[in-house]
């Protein structure tokens, strides 16, 4: 049994994350979906050269259409209304990322590896295809990373009956694993480990605070259309 500290620990309004302890329990076949969702992510993120114009698209269906199916209609288990605390859950993340990134970036050139960048714009792409991939893209990061955690959670938990483990080490090896399949693009493991990864703490954190994958979402689509800003103007 939890006492109460432990309980509610990253808990907003009651709400626990949902799969890892049977509440709703999903059965063996929509468990092996969803860890298909996360494999076939990590696979078509890992190389990069594999239909690069459709990429944004694949990663949103191989990863919110499992995660969507599993939760058999009741979508407010992901999904909830946007609330003005949330708004400032987003914008303390948000000065959060940017310190840290800015941080590490200033690690990586003192040690000699410089942060990279990937191609912004895939050649003969329009800025509004760019954009709705985008948009796209972001959802399946979310799902992928939600996914993970929630698959790492339900098995530290079966095992170990301990919520806070699972919790971290689901953490770790969720953030761990999304920023090294970023390596093929980046080719700098410090940066993809302690940037793309660990740097993910932020919108990890937005959703395990709210339970919503709208709150992270918000979060993660500021990010990236920041750094997407010398392309969508350009």
């Amino acid at each position: 049994m939890f006492n109460l500290k432990e309980k509610f620990e990253f808990l907003e309004d009651g709400i626990d994350f949902p799969f890892y302890n049977n509440i709703p329990k999903l059965s063996t076949w929509e468990w092996a979906i969803l860890v298909v969702g996360v494999i076939l992510f990590w696979a078509i993120i890992s190389v990069p050269s594999f239909l690069p114009e459709y990429r944004p698209f694949l990663y949103f269906l191989v990863t919110v259409v499992p995660a969507l199916y599993v939760c058999k209609g009741n979508y407010s288990i992901f999904f909830k209304k946007v609330r003005a605390r949330d708004i400032k859950t987003i914008i303390l993340c948000l000065i959060g990322y940017v310190i840290y990134s800015a941080i590490i970036i200033l690690v990586l050139y003192l040690v000699g590896a410089p942060a990279t960048d990937d191609a912004a714009l895939k050649a003969g792409a329009s800025k509004a295809i760019y954009f709705i991939g985008l948009v796209l893209q972001l959802f399946g990061e979310e799902f992928f990373k939600i996914s993970l955690l929630l698959i790492v959670m339900y098995l530290v938990y079966n095992f170990t009956d301990n919520r806070n483990l699972a919790i971290r080490i689901g953490i770790f090896i969720t953030l761990l694993l999304f920023g090294l399949a970023h390596l093929s693009a980046y080719g700098n493991l410090l940066q993809v480990v302690l940037l793309q990864g660990f740097g993910s703490i932020f919108d990890l954190y937005a959703y395990m605070k709210t339970k919503n994958v709208f709150v992270s979402y918000i979060f993660h689509l500021a990010v990236d259309l920041f750094g997407s800003l010398h392309v969508l103007m350009g």
